[in-house]
């Protein structure tokens, strides 16, 4: 088979076959570069890899992307079956004073955030709000004063509290600024699940190296069946470029949309990129958000029964249920850019007095 090669002219695609191959064969010393435009009809956002090369932007994009984390600290008390609460009864310092233990213990989440502005010692970031939301109060209950299967609530006899826990503290830090700082939540909107960020450098500290996003604000609403995108973000706390393709734009009961991306904890809060079906470059069209996953039930075995068991037999000791959470990988969901641009457009005023600037997206 003969190679071809392909040329676009005007309104016409040329095929250059092989007379004209062996012509260009024989010019001497001269190097043919093609390359090759799609110029034919394209949606706002194009449904394929892009045309040029998008690396540079793309490692701009990950300057302005940032790891956070947060820990909620928790002291827990202890109630025996003998003289545990009931669910009904308030949880007071009395109460908890008749606790046979104190324990503590923490909960640690990570997630990603995207610089939108810096003004003097001030840097805003945005990420989603489910990661800086800790629960105040915990309660476990014991199983045997679990309610009776099929009763109403109302005839459900209350349960027995096993363990109170008790949100006492919380931290927040940026991991990749040129220093590990902590943040301050500016504001959050739950029902959206965005949220504002700000940390405010020391006296003295100029966070010159800090970048915020050079990328325009695109319309999610503009984002159709098979939109190619890209999701800078940080899972596992490794930074990483990767890929996906939207599915369900701009759903009416989600009011999202649905990537096939290949999510990872502390991905959440990543930076989503579409690619402009003009070639005019990239665009910032929402944040990773979550993905799909569900809650199976475990029996696993008792882990001071195990340290000494042999393996070579059966394992005979006491048994628990244990809930697990399973990622369904490929099926995520995104926080569109209209959410994101209200929370800014509602807090500008309020964060200018206190030094935080916010874009207009």
């Amino acid at each position: 088979m003969r190679a071809q090669s392909t040329t676009y002219v005007g309104s016409r695609w040329i095929v250059l076959g092989a007379a004209a191959a062996v012509f260009l064969g024989s010019m001497s010393c001269t190097r043919q570069v093609e390359t090759l435009y799609d110029l034919g009809p394209q949606a706002y956002y194009r449904t394929g890899f892009p045309l040029r090369d998008t690396s540079e932007t793309l490692e701009r994009a990950l300057r302005s992307v940032k790891r956070i984390q947060s820990r909620g600290y928790y002291t827990t008390y202890v109630f025996p079956p003998e003289t545990a609460p009931l669910e009904t009864e308030p949880i007071t310092a009395a109460l908890l004073a008749t606790a046979v233990d104190t324990l503590s213990s923490s909960q640690e989440r990570a997630a990603t955030g995207v610089i939108v502005s810096r003004s003097g010692r001030n840097v805003t970031l945005v990420t989603v709000a489910h990661v800086l939301t800790f629960p105040d109060t915990i309660l476990e209950y014991y199983d045997a004063d679990a309610a009776e299967a099929g009763l109403p609530p109302a005839l459900t006899p209350p349960r027995q509290i096993e363990s109170v826990s008790l949100l006492t503290q919380q931290t927040n830090w940026v991991l990749d600024l040129p220093e590990v700082d902590s943040f301050e939540i500016l504001a959050t909107e739950r029902t959206s699940d965005v949220a504002l960020i700000g940390v405010e450098y020391r006296a003295g500290e100029d966070p010159e190296d800090v970048d915020p996003l050079q990328i325009s604000a695109g319309d999610p609403q503009r984002l159709a069946w098979g939109s190619f995108v890209y999701v800078l973000g940080y899972p596992r706390g490794y930074p990483m470029v990767t890929r996906g393709v939207v599915s369900a734009p701009d759903h009416p009961v989600l009011e999202s949309f649905v990537v096939d991306g290949l999510w990872n904890r502390g991905m959440s809060g990543g930076l989503i990129l579409a690619v402009r079906g003009d070639g005019e470059g990239l665009e910032w069209v929402g944040m990773a958000q979550a993905a799909a996953g569900s809650v199976e039930a475990r029996l696993v075995p008792d882990e001071d029964e195990l340290e000494n068991h042999d393996i070579r037999r059966p394992y005979v000791g006491p048994i628990f249920v244990e809930e697990y959470q399973r990622i369904d990988y490929g099926i995520t969901l995104s926080v569109p850019m209209t959410r994101i641009r209200r929370l800014l457009d509602e807090h500008r005023s309020e964060l200018r007095e206190r030094g935080f600037e916010l874009p207009e997206l």
